[in-house]
Formats: structure tokens, C-alpha cells, sequence
């Protein structure tokens, strides 16, 4: 089994980019990595146009609360009985008067600045003294479990019994309303805000393998809480505080606004908003303008509290920024005279004499992406053009004839065939804040009804990336930026939404490679395999039932009718890869996708996986895309294949040719990885390096910094996927030598 790679670029599997430096492995920073840390948090908040603006508004706030005092003197609480009520939006009588003046002659911006402090002193104090004590009570009842946690839960419980509002009224009715007594009711009122949700992210996270291995390790309790909880659950702590900001500070305004908040001389925004109340008519400034203070500052607080969530989480945090690109169809070159063209000609055009090859052509096929001066996405002349292959008779093979344009066919013991799905130049790039990364570069291959062909390659090549637009299932930060997906002439790169849902089942279905996250875990798999057919065919909920049953059956679960009605952790790993399987081709789908189908899975249990694959692509004529690093499951399974590296294919052909001789070094340095009989008391070969990060693709070939054959001209031109046999194609500039060896 072709072992896989865990370097950089795993990540453009799944839709990922590597991520920031910081891995939470406390080794202390040095000042460089200081530097380099706050850099980025700047970066990451002028990326984001909302955030920036939320945050020099409340910097603005806080400079008034802590300034202000200084600013305005006695300016906030200075009458004038003789010229009350002055109308704002005038400089006439100074700064201070520009929002006007009150009923008693005081300025309101004066007052405005001087109520800042007051509103901030009271709702800071309260939200760090409940998040501190509730974040820290809560991960540790979450980590320890048992009667920690439940005597926690009825504390919380206890006080959420009495609603935050109606209980700091009882007490400042009872008590002398005053700021630091609005702090302590308020702090301990939202206390278990904080506890319940650190409880409830801490002990989903103590069954983690994870905090296994610390325990392993000799970690102790508070230091597994420091180091592994904490972390985990700050984003979401500074989420729920950003917003119980807002909350706490119109609790104190409807406190003061009732008479038992805050008492003059003093003044806060509520106080202000209460006095101005019965002027609404007369003097609307007086009460608006601390209104609207006080749905900014809680308005910008929320804003903040959405890019924090974001900005704390390392698996998030690269997506701001991200340029978005135009949904209306695929992003057009930038270097080129126009679009990226792909007739039907071309993509037919296969090997004269091919049993059925995929359609292949060699301009189209060339990964301009892979040299750094070359335009993102040029046509497909211009790019031939710009980087011939060597002037060799080998290397320019004479075309083959083709189907007539329109037709996209394969040629097999001489009929004219369609392909069930044409895959012709796709590219995908992954969005970043330092601009797009490609992971998939001009990906070409087709396959037909009745047959399998598999992706192979390393992890991190673009496998399930390719599956994945192919499907419609690309992250939000990933798009397709080139190329065609034709699913029996309709291409399903340029279809909207409503066409790809009527396309999702009868048209093409994916096997995912993990079923237990795959499955809805609460609900039966009755439900989850009878919704295809209530969705497409419109059966009742009895005749959807009834045709779930018949696939459970026919899938290989015992006892169907009786298990409908199970959970998908009451059943083993194969038996939930079977109903996986069983939804895909429910409604008999003209092709299935299969990414990994049998990863996790005992041998036995995948020989009786990829079996039951096969019989219903027997049965349904169906075409199967199998997508793997398994060399013996293509060896064993599969009819054709296509080997994928850098998000690139390099070779492609029958299995057993290419198996039994390979035409590029990487196919030849796979093949040799893998233990023999012949191998036995000798070293095992294996493919030096690791494979290229998506964001720094070498020039040329992107596989000569491993290859054994490279030359200076693999790092100054791009192999073209070129002809070297029957129904073979290989991208590599001495694939032909390499075929004729």
C-alpha cells in the first residue's frame, strides 16, 4: 500500500492550505516570532472592512472613557438655565454644544464623552469577572465529569432560575443602587453563561485521542486544561463575551433608564436616554443620540465578536481575506487574450487504434500554473506555443482521428463509444489572503459506462479535490477557475443550483471515505437511505421505506426490515460503508464517485466492499471513478487508471500496462515502494522528498526534484501529457524512452 504523506500539502486534499506557523506546541516565542505574530493579527483585522471599522469605533469609545475626563472638565455637568435646549449641529457656542444642549443647558456631547466612562466601567468589569470565573469553573467540571460536573450544573441552573434583569432589580431595590453593586449582580448573573458553554465544549473534548496522548505523557489535570482545553474553547468563550458585552451594557441602560442604575451627578447612556425620554417631542436630540451611542458601540462589539471567532480559530483563520471570485462562472485568465477554450474536437481526440483512452490532448492538457511566469490560465495555442516539448520525433506523435465534433467518444475494438463522464482541464485554486493557490492543474481523464478507473496518487495530490468539483462539493474558499466536467454532454461546471439537484443521485453520487461522519447520527438509516426516493421519485413515506429496505438487502445488511430502524453507531465500520454505498446507487446513478471507500477497513471487510462496488457497477452499468492510494486495489479492482501528482495527471492507461511498465519515474518509483516477495532481506525502495507544497509548485516538471531521470530541460519545460503508446499517455519529456526500454 502506497504509504501516505504527511507533509504541507495533505492539505490540498480536503480543501485546506497550510496553516499559520503558531501550533499550540508551547515552545515560547522569540521576538522575531513576536513580531511576526502581531504583523499577522493586523493583517488578518485590515482584511476584514467591518472588523477595522468596529474596532476604531470602540478604540474611539474606550479613548473617550479613559480621556474623556480630562477633555471635557466639568463640561457634563455645568448648567446654563439661560439658554436650555439649544438645537445641535451647530458650532456656534464651542465644540461641546455640536450635539446640543439638554434641558438644563448641559452639553450632550460633553455628556455623551463623560457617560462612555461611566457605561464602560460598569460593563467591562462585569464580563471579565463572569468569563474568567465561569470559563475556568466550567472547563474544569467539563474535564473532570461526574459529581464536579452535575453540582456545577445545578449551581448554573440554580441561578438562571431568576432572569438576569429582574434579579439586579430586586437587589439594587433592596440595596443602594450604585456602579460597583450593578458590577458584582450583574458578573454573578452571567456566570453561567460561561460555564455551561466551557462545560459543554470541555467534556466533548476530554474523549478526544488527543488529550488521551497527554494523559499518556504524564500531563497533569490543570495542565491538560491550559494546554489542550483552553485553546480549543477561547473562540468560542471571546464569541459569547463580545456578545454578552452588548448585553450587559443595555442591562445597565435599562437600569438606569428605570431609576435604579446609575444616579447623578453621575451619568451613563441609559441614565441619559431615561432623562431625555419625556423631550422626545421638543428636544429629540437629548435621548437619540445616546441611543445611537449605545446601538454602535453594541452593533461594532458584535461585528468584532464574529471576526474573533474567526480570527482565535487556527483551522479558520486563513479565510480572511479571502478574494472572492465571480460566482456567475468560471474566473477568466488574466495573461491571455481570452477565456481557456475546450472544444469537443480536441477532448475526443484519442489514440488512433486506443481500445478507449481518455480524452486527452496535449495543449489543453499543459499546467501553465506550474511556471511562475506564465499566465494563470492562457489558451491553449499560445501556451503550446510558449513552451514547445523537445523537437524529437517521439515527442510530437501524429494525431489521431477523432469523432466528429460534439461527439466526446472513446474508440474500442472499433465502435464508437460515449463516455459516461469527460473530465477536460479542470483546475481549482484555493483562495488565500496572499492570493489563489492552485491544488488542481489541468486535470483531463474519461470514463465510461460498465468501467472503473482510478485516481492514484499521494495524499495531498488532488484526488479528492478533483472528486469534489466534479461532485459540487468544493469549500467556499476553493473554486474552479477552468475547464469542463461533461456528464454525458452536459457540463456540470456550468450548471446552477437547481440543475445540479436534479442531477445529485440520478447523475452522479459519491461514496465518501468516512461513514460515520457521512450518516446523519440522528436519524435511522431507514430515513437517510428512503430520502433519495422521496426527494427524486416522489413515493410516499411507506413505498420510500419499503425501497430502503430493498437496498439494505441487497447491499448485504442481515435482518434489513428490522435494522431500518437502527442508528448508524449501531452498526460496524463495513456495515455502514454497505449503506453508504446503498444510498449512492439508489437512484442507479450514471456515475459514482468512490473516494476511498474501504480506508479504515480490515482487509476482509474492503474485499467485500469493493466486491459489492463491482457487482452494482455490473448491474447498473454504472461508470465508478475509484479514488485511492492503494496500489493493490487498483491492481485487483480497476480497469484503467490515472496517476495524479502536484494536482496534476502523469500518466493514465490500462492497469496492467501501466503496472507492468511504467512511462513516467513517479508511476516506476510507486510500484517499486511496495514490499514484494523478491524484496525480502533487502532495502526497500522509496521516492526521496516529499511532495511539492501547492503554494511553491517547482518550474518545469514539478516531479524533478525527486526524479532519478531529471535533466536541465525538466526545469525549464512543462511535460506535456503526451501519447507513448496504445492507449497510453505520460507527461514526462522521456516517457517515449521510457516506453520504448
Amino acid at each position: 500500500m502506497l504509504q501516505k504523506n504527511n507533509g504541507q500539502s495533505d492539505g490540498a486534499e480536503n480543501g485546506d492550505v497550510p496553516k499559520d506557523a503558531d501550533d499550540g506546541s508551547g515552545t515560547s516565542p522569540g521576538p522575531d516570532q513576536v513580531v511576526t505574530a502581531r504583523r499577522r493579527w493586523l493583517a488578518l483585522l485590515l482584511q476584514d472592512r467591518f472588523a477595522c471599522a468596529a474596532v476604531l469605533i470602540l478604540i474611539g469609545v474606550a479613548l473617550c472613557a479613559v480621556l474623556g475626563p480630562l477633555l471635557i472638565g466639568d463640561l457634563a455637568t455645568r448648567q446654563n438655565l439661560r439658554d436650555p435646549g439649544r438645537s445641535p449641529f451647530s458650532l456656534d457656542h464651542g465644540w461641546a454644544f455640536f450635539l446640543g444642549s439638554d434641558s438644563l443647558g448641559r452639553p450632550v456631547a460633553a455628556r455623551l464623552i463623560a457617560a462612555a466612562g461611566t457605561t464602560l466601567s460598569v460593563a467591562v468589569p462585569a464580563v471579565l469577572c463572569s468569563l474568567v470565573v465561569g470559563s475556568v469553573w466550567g472547563m474544569w467540571a467539563g474535564y473532570h465529569g461526574g459529581w464536579r460536573e452535575n453540582v456545577s450544573l445545578r449551581i448554573a441552573d440554580v441561578i438562571l432560575s431568576f432572569p438576569s434583569l429582574l434579579l439586579a432589580v430586586v437587589v439594587l431595590y433592596v440595596f443602594s443602587p450604585s456602579a460597583s453593586g450593578i458590577v458584582l449582580v450583574l458578573a454573578v448573573a452571567r456566570i453561567p453563561v460561561y460555564l455551561r458553554t466551557a462545560r459543554a465544549e470541555s467534556a466533548e473534548l476530554r474523549s478526544r485521542l488527543f488529550m488521551d496522548a497527554a494523559r499518556t505523557f504524564g500531563t497533569s489535570n490543570w495542565a491538560s486544561i491550559r494546554r489542550h482545553v483552553a485553546p480549543t474553547v477561547l473562540p468560542t468563550l471571546l464569541t459569547v463575551a463580545a456578545l454578552d458585552f452588548c448585553f450587559v451594557m443595555l442591562t445597565e441602560s435599562s437600569l438606569s433608564f428605570l431609576g435604579i442604575g446609575i444616579q447623578p451627578p453621575d451619568v451613563s447612556w441609559g441614565l441619559m436616554v431615561a432623562q431625555g425620554r419625556q423631550e422626545l417631542q421638543s428636544s429629540w436630540w437629548i435621548a437619540v443620540f445616546p441611543g445611537l451611542a449605545i446601538v454602535v458601540t453594541t452593533v461594532s462589539a458584535t461585528v468584532l465578536a464574529a471576526w474573533a471567532r474567526l480570527a482565535t480559530d487556527p483551522g479558520q483563520r486563513w479565510r480572511h481575506g479571502l478574494r472572492r471570485g465571480g460566482r456567475g462562472g468560471l474566473r477568466q485568465p488574466t495573461g491571455g487574450k481570452g477565456a481557456r477554450q475546450s472544444s469537443a474536437a480536441e477532448t475526443a481526440a484519442v489514440v488512433a487504434g486506443a481500445e478507449h483512452g481518455p480524452a486527452l490532448s496535449g495543449p489543453d492538457i499543459e499546467h501553465a500554473r506550474a511556471v511562475p511566469e506564465a499566465a494563470p490560465h492562457p489558451p491553449a495555442l499560445p501556451e503550446a506555443e510558449a513552451e514547445p516539448a523537445p523537437a524529437t520525433p517521439e515527442s510530437a506523435p501524429a494525431p489521431a482521428p477523432a469523432p466528429a465534433p460534439g461527439d466526446r467518444a472513446s474508440t474500442r475494438a472499433g465502435t464508437l463509444t460515449v463516455d459516461a463522464l469527460t473530465v477536460d482541464g479542470l483546475s481549482v485554486d484555493i483562495r488565500t489572503a496572499t492570493g489563489p493557490v492552485p491544488v488542481v492543474r489541468g486535470v483531463s481523464f474519461a470514463v465510461r459506462s460498465g468501467e472503473t478507473l482510478a485516481l492514484l496518487g499521494e495524499s495531498g495530490c488532488g484526488k479528492s479535490m478533483t472528486a469534489h468539483a466534479v461532485a459540487g462539493l468544493l469549500d467556499p474558499a476553493a473554486e474552479v477557475v477552468g475547464g469542463q466536467a461533461l456528464l454525458e454532454g452536459e457540463d456540470l461546471l456550468a450548471l446552477g443550483a437547481r440543475a445540479r439537484r436534479r442531477l445529485a443521485g440520478p447523475g452522479l453520487a459519491i461514496v465518501f471515505q468516512d461513514a460515520l461522519s457521512a450518516l446523519n447520527p440522528v436519524q435511522t438509516v431507514g430515513a437517510q437511505l428512503a430520502e433519495p426516493f422521496r426527494i427524486h421519485e416522489r413515493m410516499s413515506r411507506r413505498a420510500a421505506r419499503a425501497k430502503a429496505v430493498e437496498l439494505m438487502e441487497r447491499v448485504g445488511i442481515p435482518e434489513a426490515r428490522s435494522r431500518a430502524g437502527a442508528y448508524p453507531h449501531q452498526f460496524s465500520g463495513g456495515m455502514r460503508q454497505r449503506l453508504l454505498i446503498a444510498m449512492a446507487v439508489a437512484l442507479r446513478p450514471k456515475v459514482l464517485l468512490a473516494d476511498e471507500p474501504t480506508t479504515a477497513l480490515d482487509v476482509t471487510v474492503q474485499a467485500q466492499v469493493m466486491d459489492l462496488l463491482l457487482e452494482l457497477r455490473s448491474e447498473q452499468r454504472m461508470a465508478l471513478v475509484l479514488i485511492t492510494h492503494d496500489l493493490g486495489l487498483v491492481a485487483e479492482h480497476a480497469d484503467r487508471v490515472a496517476v495524479m501528482y502536484a494536482g496534476t495527471v502523469v500518466e493514465t492507461g490500462p492497469v496492467a500496462e501501466v503496472f507492468g511498465k511504467p512511462n513516467h519515474p513517479y508511476t516506476r518509483g510507486l510500484l517499486e515502494s511496495v514490499p514484494a516477495e523478491q524484496h525480502k532481506g533487502s532495502r526497500l525502495n522509496s521516492i526521496p522528498g516529499s511532495p511539492p507544497d501547492p503554494r511553491s509548485v517547482p518550474s518545469g516538471c514539478a516531479f524533478r526534484m525527486r526524479c532519478p531521470m531529471a535533466r536541465d530541460l525538466c526545469a525549464t519545460h512543462r511535460p506535456v501529457l503526451e501519447t507513448t503508446g496504445a492507449d497510453r499517455a505520460a507527461a514526462c519529456h522521456f516517457g517515449k524512452e521510457l516506453a520504448d526500454a
